[in-house]
């Protein structure tokens, strides 16, 4: 167990592996616990040896210096788990190793099993997401986040529709994709093996596209139609539940239905007050002063309590923390009197336009750019690569340019033609 606490051995060497991607996996013995009920020492030294970008099968077996006949069964067990993520492009297969968020975290619990420890992981799992800050600290430090908030449409006024582009409307995003999966969520499937579970409905964990494909082909969910995945928007929508989409324009991943108690997003809001763990919709609520009696049922709606109430009698209001509010349109059907509505911000969220562009400025922003170019980590050459990289991304001037949104575009198609 010596080896497992103190971070060295094989297991060190995947946190380590893990640690370097934008979201990251800070050293920590619930997390250690994790890996080593997920992963065999065989499956951890393949993980730990696998590069950031996908890879194909013989790449792999050069990295880890076993041949392809012998890696493919260790890497469909992987899959099996969700420890790899694999895809088939033009007959091609190619392997992604799973990060922490989103990825073997949610795997693990989309669906009830018994080729790992559930419940044991999940006491590990609650300690290491939920009770401990340091992983909330790694995975949202930076202004750009894994998921952003969806306003419900119908909380929107008509008038404001206009408003609302393509990429931010829930019905647009699920009517746009090319497949759909369903799977259990993930953060409340955790919290029922704790005995802690709320009692939102369970198998509503959207994904979408490539990843559906995946999610189903893997049996970590069920493949579902167009009209289900619309159904299930409607039906968490009269739930209170917060539509968090992967934050991209285009062929997003995955939507979430999070509640306020469960979820490990909206958890690191309320528990560690870190208000920007989830990019916000473009609007916030807003309130009329005239109409508004402050009876507060919008306040008890709030999944990250955006909502106070203030004043005495006849002076009691509703007032909005506009830096909290995630513009998620949830607290809208709580008040029958005309006093809430759901106003446009100052300004337009950004939103990445597609995943690699949106990875790339979450590992800028975290310093871990470096990590993206270099990614052989047992080269020497790469480490000092990484090194002298880290050193000038990281240098104001520099990080403030590629963060740039002229930079940024010509960067990207560079980095897209390479």
């Amino acid at each position: 167990m010596g080896h497992i606490r103190n971070g060295n051995g094989v297991y060190g060497r995947l946190q380590k592996r893990l640690d370097r991607f934008p979201v990251g996996a800070p050293p920590a013995s619930a997390l250690y616990e994790i890996l080593k009920r997920l992963y065999t020492e065989e499956e951890a030294e393949v993980g730990a040896r696998m590069p950031i970008s996908p890879i194909g099968l013989d790449g792999i077996a050069r990295r880890t210096k076993k041949s392809p006949a012998e890696l493919l069964p260790i890497l469909d067990r992987m899959a099996d788990k969700g420890l790899v993520m694999d895809f088939v492009r033009k007959g091609k297969t190619s392997y992604v190793l799973s990060p922490t968020v989103v990825g073997f975290f949610e795997f693990s619990f989309m669906r009830v099993r018994d080729d790992i420890p559930q419940k044991e992981i999940a006491r590990h799992m609650v300690a290491y997401t939920h009770d401990d800050p340091a992983f909330a600290r790694s995975a949202f430090a930076g202004k750009t986040q894994v998921g952003r908030t969806l306003v419900h449409e119908a909380a929107l006024d008509p008038d404001d529709m206009t408003r609302v582009l393509d990429y931010e409307r829930a019905t647009h995003i699920v009517r746009e994709a090319k497949a759909w999966a369903v799977s259990m969520c993930y953060c409340r499937h955790v919290m029922e093996h704790e005995g802690k579970a709320c009692s939102k409905p369970m198998e509503v964990c959207t994904s979408l596209n490539s990843s559906a494909e995946y999610i189903a082909r893997r049996g970590l969910g069920r493949k579902i139609s167009r009209e289900e995945a619309l159904d299930i928007f409607a039906r968490t929508r009269e739930e209170g539940l917060v539509h968090i989409v992967d934050n991209v324009q285009k062929r997003p991943a995955y939507v979430c239905h999070c509640c306020g108690c469960c979820c490990g997003m909206l958890s690191a809001i309320n528990r560690f007050k870190m208000f920007d763990a989830v990019t916000t919709s473009s609007f916030e609520a807003a309130f009329d002063p005239v109409k508004c009696n402050g009876c507060g049922l919008c306040a008890k709606r709030c999944p990250v309590s955006a909502i106070r109430i203030g004043g005495e009698g006849t002076d009691k209001k509703a007032a909005l923390s506009p830096e909290v509010c995630l513009g998620c349109g949830v607290c809208k059907p709580a008040c029958d009197r005309g006093a809430l509505a759901m106003s446009p911000r100052k300004e337009r969220v950004v939103v990445p336009e597609k995943a690699w562009h949106h990875w790339v400025v979450m590992a800028i922003e975290r310093g871990k750019f470096q990590n993206l170019l270099f990614d052989d980590f047992d080269r020497l050459d790469h480490a000092a690569l990484r090194a002298v990289t880290r050193i000038v991304v990281g240098l104001p001037p520099v990080k403030k340019a590629l963060l740039s949104q002229q930079v940024q575009s010509r960067f990207f198609r560079a980095l897209a033609g390479r």
